[in-house]
């Protein structure tokens, strides 16, 4: 085998190698979804001890606000609305069992 049959005919450059092999970036919209949901994910964990009723509202609208821009393809969203939803859930159970308030309004 001779060194003259490897020869190429048209070597790649930098923007054709970007083409072909590097993956698509994401939109402005598939970004600012992700960071919502994020946000109610975190804020999610948050309402289980912290203000549910407050926090846990904030969390589950920023989750739908990120699961409307994101349409029902994004896995994200959904997983961002399901984390909202049960901190709610269970930081509302807690505080109502457990008898605490951590914001209270003293009338006296």
């Amino acid at each position: 085998m001779s060194a003259d049959n490897n020869t190429v005919d048209n070597p790649m450059t930098q923007i054709d190698y970007a083409e072909r092999a590097l993956e698509d970036r994401d939109t402005g919209t598939q970004s600012a979804s992700a960071l919502l949901s994020g946000l109610a994910c975190g804020l999610g964990v948050v309402s289980l001890w912290f203000a549910p009723m407050i926090i846990g509202f904030v969390a589950i609208g920023c989750a739908i606000l990120g699961l409307s821009i994101a349409g029902t393809r994004d896995r994200i969203g959904k997983i961002g609305l399901i984390m909202a939803v049960v901190g709610w859930l269970i930081g509302s159970t807690l505080a109502i069992l457990l008898g605490r308030s951590v914001i209270s309004i003293g009338l006296a």
